[in-house]
């Protein structure tokens, strides 16, 4: 099965980045394309996202231990577009940021988690938004306005991410948003990048 493979790998050295990034990522996508294709069951990609997420789990502490990582009080808000049902991603993103020495909250997708009082009760860096599909991205515009207006931090910066983004970089900036990366590895390096430039032009 998927954990002999993932056995194999890491007995051949293969880091846990490279794991996540080249087997898991593209699994979950493939997952996602299938679903919105009809050409699998909701409760077919149910069960094997949730085999993808005891993998990671069975890997993360590995991860974790490949890079030392400070926690400095950076504090980051990963959210899916509002009806995403493919949260596996995030999770993925998550990892890491934690990694890099951030503490995440709302990666898992957590119900009735709203947005905007979450900012506005606490303050956060940066907000981490993942977009699966495109017609969201109307709200998109809307609903960064909405938390931008209600952050404690008024220099919070907006990340978002996903398919779209990857395609049409310059979307981001179209719905509002400060910046958008790539994948999980890229995605710290820019949410850190946006800690002083935001504050700076405000």
């Amino acid at each position: 099965g998927y954990m002999d493979l993932i056995e194999r790998l890491r007995a051949r050295c293969v880091s846990v980045e490279n794991v996540y990034l080249g087997l898991l990522t593209p699994a979950a996508r493939e997952l996602g394309r299938r679903w919105d294709d009809d050409l699998a069951s909701f409760s077919d990609v149910t069960v094997a996202i949730g085999r993808l997420q005891r993998l990671m789990r069975g890997l993360s502490q590995s991860f974790g231990s490949e890079v030392e990582a400070s926690a400095d009080g950076r504090r980051i808000l990963l959210i899916p577009a509002p009806g995403e049902q493919h949260t596996f991603g995030l999770s993925i993103v998550a990892e890491f940021f934690r990694r890099a020495g951030w503490e995440v909250v709302g990666a898992d997708g957590e119900e009735g988690l709203d947005a905007s009082t979450v900012v506005r009760n606490e303050w956060y860096d940066v907000i981490g938004i993942s977009v699966g599909v495109e017609a969201r991205l109307d709200w998109l515009k809307s609903g960064i306005t909405a938390l931008r207006g209600a952050s404690r931090n008024r220099a919070i910066g907006v990340l978002v991410g996903g398919p779209v983004f990857a395609l049409y970089p310059e979307r981001a900036a179209e719905v509002g948003a400060d910046a958008t990366a790539l994948d999980g590895r890229q995605a710290p390096d820019v949410a850190e990048s946006l800690l002083g430039s935001r504050a700076r032009r405000l």
